[in-house]
C-alpha cells in the first residue's frame, strides 16, 4: 500500500475537455472515463478487440487515462507556446 499523499491540482496551464475545478486525482480520472465512455473505445480503436494469446487466454484492449509527471521539455514548450 502507498503511503503517498494523492496530488491534488495546484493551477492548471491546460484542462481541455476537463473541468478545471477538478482539483483531485479521482475527480479528474473519474471524468476522463466518461469523456473516453462518450468518445467511445469503438471509434478509437476501430471496433471491437479481443485475441487469443498463445497462452490459449482471450484478451480485450481498453482504453484508459492516467496521470503520469510531465516531461520538461513539453512543459517548457507548453508555457513558451502560452506566452506567445
Amino acid at each position: 500500500m502507498s503511503t503517498k499523499k494523492p496530488i491534488r491540482v495546484k493551477k492548471w496551464i491546460r484542462s481541455g475537455e476537463l473541468n478545471p475545478r477538478n482539483r483531485t486525482q479521482a475527480s479528474i480520472l473519474y471524468e476522463c472515463g466518461g469523456l473516453l465512455d462518450s468518445a467511445c473505445s469503438h471509434e478509437i480503436l476501430g471496433g471491437d478487440v479481443l485475441f487469443e494469446g498463445t497462452d490459449g487466454k482471450h484478451y480485450v484492449i481498453t482504453v484508459e487515462a492516467v496521470i503520469g509527471r510531465a516531461n520538461p521539455e513539453y512543459v517548457k514548450d507548453i508555457l513558451l507556446e502560452d506566452k506567445e
